[in-house]
């Protein structure tokens, strides 16, 4: 009888153990999700200090409105025939928030410009470090040490290509570019159209034209310039064929294309790119 009650207490002994392990990684796992969202958090409310330096009141998207067909038949407005296919009857004006870019490059040198869409939280500053690929992924625009890092302009681009490509990261609390995933629906595309990129040259207005779901080494992210209107159009068709859905928006040659990707979905490589033609 001895004997199975010292076995009976090993017995509980081990379960208790099994427990309290299985406690302790629960808890590990609780207080790292808590402290990731507080970082996320903490990130976040950085930028929106910034933002709130740099800002002035609301004024007009930089571009004209484009007519619809109907309205230029009244000569109402003239609008330029490559740009025809993107004619938009708008409802009501369109508005951005300026940013204080000149600011923002007093504050980093490495600011190259802001890029925000009205309606969303993508409202942030963007780096560009050509000698440095990935110096922002983890770094906040101070350089200092931040999960959220800051969105940044991929290296081998400059200001004059045909296509600028910036990264940001998704963040499971909605920050940084985690509204990109929203753009694989049609619906939301067409409540938020319109892509504001600010620089130290001017404003300019990008309308969304196609999303794409793709890997990190996807064709896409080779296109920075097109040298004849026949490559041009090999990329824009591409992007066109392995759109999620149609916008009725087809770039033609010269017109200089916008690229905001993240990640998006369970897979390491998986992306979400949304594609914008300035207008």
């Amino acid at each position: 009888m001895q004997k199975k009650k010292v076995r009976n207490w090993k017995s509980i002994g081990n379960t208790i153990a099994v427990i309290l392990a299985f406690g302790i990684v629960i808890f590990a796992c609780i207080y790292s999700i808590i402290e990731r969202s507080n970082a996320e958090q903490q990130a976040n409310d950085n930028f929106s200090q910034i933002e709130e330096t740099v800002t002035t009141p609301r004024i007009r998207l930089p571009h004209p409105v484009i007519c619809s067909a109907e309205d230029e038949d009244n000569g109402d407005v003239t609008a330029d025939t490559d740009i025809q296919n993107m004619a938009v009857e708008y409802e009501q004006p369109e508005y951005y928030q300026p940013h204080s870019i000149s600011e923002l490059i007093n504050m980093n040198g490495e600011c190259f410009g802001w890029v925000s869409i009205d309606g969303t939280n993508i409202s942030y500053p963007v780096i560009h470090t050509p000698s440095n690929p990935e110096k922002y992924l983890y770094k906040d625009f101070y350089g200092n040490y931040s999960y959220s890092g800051t969105p940044f302009l991929d290296t081998r681009c400059s200001e004059s290509d045909d296509n600028l490509i910036i990264y940001g990261h998704h963040m499971n609390g909605g920050t940084m570019f985690a509204d990109l995933c929203n753009y694989q629906y049609e619906s939301y595309r067409n409540a938020h159209p319109n892509v504001v990129l600010e620089t130290k040259n001017g404003t300019a207005a990008y309308r969304v034209f196609s999303v794409m779901k793709i890997k990190s080494n996807d064709y896409w992210y080779n296109f920075l310039n097109a040298e004849t209107e026949r490559k041009y159009d090999t990329k824009i068709g591409y992007a066109l064929n392995h759109s999620l859905y149609d916008t009725g928006i087809t770039p033609k040659y010269g017109q200089h294309i916008l690229t905001l990707s993240t990640c998006c979905g369970s897979a390491k490589d998986n992306r979400i790119v949304v594609l914008a033609v300035k207008g």
